[in-house]
């Protein structure tokens, strides 16, 4: 048994595909069949049930490819505990980071992150809560950014900044003339919203009092994105509002701040923090780049000034 063939058993595992698992795996899919079935000979037992499509993972199968799983995570940990320790820091940092987050935040620290540390290589990729999870322990990634609080017992969330919620309301809607706006001032029907399983939908609904009422609209038009860019093009377009975080607030052309509407009764924040194992092999790369997120970002920020609205995820 080697470590070739765990690792090609877990890819199959996965993608419940040869042809996938290949691809993957940048291998060949006959080089990848014969690997499976010298393992499988070399056991004794069968791991996958070749004649269902897709693949299905035996009951065997299923007991042998966990513990193989650990077992290829801790021979990589070996690895990067070297290279971490090494007086230049160099090697791969894996780095999620959720699509309501990463597009506003990454520009303010990888040029700084990437100047500071030529040789670390930094991978960063979008992607939901739940997967950046599910990679975390998995060994897949390394860290990830979310938006916490969350109930994930299987890793560490440390808070690195905070961010207002703020509302970003068409020219053509009554609150863009108010001075003032409460919770109770919004007309909650014009209100756009991020799609279902977004972290964000859910702390808005949450802070509007939504989770138990049923989301009606009074328009003939309905829109499903992911984008909150895309939320903020249909509020320049259509009669409504919708909620923002305050870094999707930065880009924000200086003839549209008038948009731009802060609560005046309360003071809701997101609290955006980075999530781990709780065994952290790559501490030194993670610490370098916590630092340079801090360093870069809006420096009020780093203080949480209002109430954290609840995600309302358990994962």
């Amino acid at each position: 048994m080697t470590s070739l063939q765990l690792q090609y058993a877990v890819a199959l595992d996965k993608y419940k595909s040869y042809v996938i698992a290949a691809d993957h795996l940048n291998v060949t899919q006959p080089a990848l069949t014969m690997q499976i079935k010298n393992l499988e000979e070399e056991l004794g037992v069968v791991l996958f049930d070749r004649s269902k499509k897709p693949i299905v993972t035996t009951e065997i199968g299923r007991k042998i490819i966990d513990q193989a799983a650990i077992t290829l995570r801790e021979m990589y940990k070996i690895a990067d505990m070297v290279e971490e320790y090494k007086d230049e820091l160099s090697g791969k940092l894996r780095v999620g980071i959720i699509p309501t987050i990463s597009p506003y935040l990454v520009p303010f620290f990888i040029k700084s992150f990437n100047q500071k540390y030529p040789k670390i290589r930094l991978e960063i990729v979008e992607e939901i809560t739940e997967n950046i999870i599910r990679n975390l322990k998995d060994g897949e990634m390394d860290a990830g950014l979310i938006v916490t609080p969350i109930e994930a017992p299987s890793v560490e969330t440390t808070p690195l900044f905070y961010e207002k919620f703020m509302i970003y309301v068409s020219d053509q809607h009554p609150l863009y003339y108010k001075e003032e706006i409460t919770l109770k001032n919004l007309e909650l029907e014009d209100l756009w919203l991020l799609n279902e399983g977004n972290c964000f939908r859910n702390q808005v609904i949450n802070l509007c009092g939504l989770r138990d009422k049923p989301i009606t609209s009074t328009s003939n038009f309905t829109y499903v994105s992911s984008s909150i860019e895309s939320l903020k093009c249909i509020v320049d377009s259509q009669r409504g509002f919708t909620i923002i975080p305050e870094l999707a607030t930065l880009n924000v052309p200086p003839q549209k701040e008038d948009m731009l509407k802060e609560f005046s009764d309360i003071q809701p924040v997101r609290e955006v923090s980075l999530v781990t194992n709780k065994v952290v092999i790559k501490e030194r790369f993670i610490t370098k780049l916590v630092e340079e997120i801090q360093a870069n970002i809006p420096h009020h920020m780093l203080k949480k000034s209002g109430t954290i609205v609840d995600t309302g995820m358990v994962i």
